[in-house]
């Protein structure tokens, strides 16, 4: 068993560090520190220092990646970036982490109770649709925290005498989800409580819902007479209810898109002409030929 521990050195993260090297959270296995640091902010150096003295404290490798991604990266750059480096930490030629010649790897990152109703609340108000309150569901990804509020992590800090770094962009209103954070902090216990019981109820129902659009888009793939596997036919999908037909296209499209983005490339494939080329987002562009679209990533 192989972890990639993201330690960015701030409380989240030097308590998750702690916890695991005390054998508290995870199988005994194979560890590894990993930093990324992204260069947005000055002084980020220090921050991968101050991680890189922690993991040699703990008698652990220490991996650090650098984005230098300036000043103006958006949250959502920042956030694929570090994943890029957190996954190439054990290369892999799978897509994930889940295996490698060596047995299990995983990426383990600090997430907790908070971060996961922050999320849910931020996936709502973009309108992400139902996958909204079924946030941190990767598979390759542990998230041994989230049973932990903000608070709880904090006095565990205190309580054994840990030092970590502040990121002050962590207070900035230049990014939503700090805007999203001074909502979800008014939430009462009752509320908290009843987000947390829609999340698992959500979890279960997104595992059913993927395995019925999977099922759906075997069967499609099987009726196409074309050979690449990304073709689809656009008859079979219009012909569906409208949700449905938005969440088999948020599947075959990876997930790229946004509700809205999904809804406009649908209405915009039921008056498609052969030859027609739509880039709606995502990097994604789909080409329309004899009834069938084509899916190219870039």
């Amino acid at each position: 068993m192989k972890y990639v521990l993201a330690i960015s050195g701030g409380v989240d993260s030097v308590v998750l560090l702690d916890m695991v090297a005390k054998g508290q959270l995870l199988e005994p296995g194979e560890l590894v520190v990993a930093h990324f640091d992204h260069g947005i902010r000055g002084g980020s150096a220090r921050d991968a220092e101050f991680v890189q003295k922690l993991a040699t404290k703990y008698g652990l490798e220490f991996r650090l990646g650098q984005g230098h991604l300036g000043p103006e990266a958006s949250e959502d750059l920042a956030r694929r970036k570090r994943y890029e480096f957190l996954k190439a930490c054990y290369p892999d030629p799978s897509p994930n982490l889940v295996r490698d010649q060596n047995g299990e790897s995983f990426i383990v990152t600090a997430h907790h109770q908070d971060d996961l109703l922050e999320t849910i609340a931020m996936n709502l108000i973009r309108g992400s649709g139902w996958r909204g309150l079924a946030p941190f569901a990767s598979a390759d990804i542990m998230r041994p925290l989230l049973g932990l509020t903000k608070a709880e992590i904090v006095n565990y800090a205190i309580e054994n005498n840990l030092n970590w770094v502040e990121d002050e962009t962590n207070y900035s209103a230049k990014y939503f989800r700090n805007r999203v954070r001074n909502l979800t902090a008014r939430l009462t216990a009752a509320q908290r409580q009843r987000l947390l019981e829609l999340n698992q109820e959500q979890i279960k129902l997104r595992g059913e819902i993927e395995n019925l659009l999977e099922s759906s888009l075997t069967a499609n793939a099987k009726q196409s007479s074309a050979e690449s596997d990304n073709s689809y036919k656009i008859k079979e999908l219009t012909k569906l209810p409208t949700n449905v037909a938005i969440e088999i296209l948020r599947q075959i499209t990876g997930a790229k898109l946004t509700t809205p983005q999904l809804k406009r490339l649908l209405k915009n494939l039921g008056n498609a002409k052969s030859g027609d080329i739509f880039q709606p987002g995502g990097k994604i562009q789909i080409g329309v030929y004899r009834g069938q679209i084509t899916i190219t990533r870039h």
